[in-house]
C-alpha cells in the first residue's frame, strides 16, 4: 500500500497512477508495531476508523487536511470518476488505523471494568494526538471495549 523509498502509495485499485505521498510525512513514517497487528485487531480498527471517517467523528479534521494535501499533490484524483474521499479513505486514516489496531491487540480477553475502559480510552486518546476520546454508546469501539 505505501512505498516509503518512493514516498508512493496506493489506495484503491481505481487509481491507476500510484499517489505521491511526499506532503504526508505522517503517511511514510506509520508503521506497524514491532510485532504486526492480529487480523482480528486489524480488521476491527479498519472498521473503526472507516465509521469514523464517514461519519466525521473524533479524528474528522485531521483526515480532512490529509485528503486536501493528497489531493493537491495528486491533482489527477480530482479527474477520476471516484471520489477521493472515498478512494483514499484507508490510505488517510491509516496511521490512525494501526496505532488502533496495535491498542486493541493489547486488551485482556476478560471483560474490562469501567475504570479500565475509562484508562484504555485516556491512553488511546494520547497515542492519536486527541485531547479526549470519548465514544458514544454506538461508536463501534466502545462496543469492541464492552464485548469479549
Amino acid at each position: 500500500m505505501i512505498c516509503t523509498r518512493h514516498q508512493q502509495a496506493s489506495s484503491d485499485p481505481r487509481q491507476r497512477i500510484p499517489l505521491d505521498i511526499r506532503a504526508l510525512p505522517e503517511l511514510t513514517h506509520a508503521r506497524p508495531p514491532r510485532q504486526p497487528p492480529t487480523a482480528a485487531s486489524l480488521s476491527w480498527a479498519i472498521t473503526i476508523t472507516t465509521r469514523w471517517y464517514d461519519h466525521h467523528q473524533h479524528l474528522h479534521q485531521r483526515w480532512r487536511t490529509r485528503l486536501t494535501q493528497l489531493t493537491a499533490a495528486n491533482p489527477h484524483l480530482t479527474h477520476s470518476p471516484a471520489s477521493p474521499a472515498l478512494t483514499c479513505r484507508n490510505l488517510i486514516t491509516y496511521p490512525e488505523t494501526l496505532t488502533l489496531a496495535a491498542a486493541l491487540d493489547r486488551l485482556p480477553p476478560h471483560p474490562r471494568t469501567r475504570t479500565q475502559q475509562t484508562a484504555f480510552l485516556h491512553n488511546l486518546a494520547g497515542r492519536l494526538h486527541l485531547t479526549r476520546l470519548a465514544p458514544a454508546d454506538h461508536d463501534l469501539l466502545w462496543q469492541r471495549l464492552t464485548t469479549r
